[in-house]
């Protein structure tokens, strides 16, 4: 448990030092991903759309407010 906790800060420190626009793209990539796993495991229709979407929402959402981001520049 110790290993994972480490690995958790380790991302969380290396994200908090990202840009707000690299911040946003790499949480967008990240939730189409998911959307794009989890609709192939469970074989919906239309993936590839649900997937961009969710990552087109979830970076605009982000660079917008910014709300988890550490840093504000760009």
């Amino acid at each position: 448990m110790k290993a994972a906790k480490r690995l958790y800060d380790r991302g969380d420190e290396w994200a908090r030092g990202l840009s707000r626009g690299r911040y946003a793209t790499v949480l967008g990539a990240a939730s189409g991903s998911g959307v794009l796993a989890v609709g192939l495991a469970l074989s919906g229709e239309l993936l590839l759309v649900r997937a961009l979407t969710m990552a087109v929402v979830m970076f605009g959402l982000e660079y917008a407010f910014g709300a988890f981001s550490g840093s504000s520049d760009e």
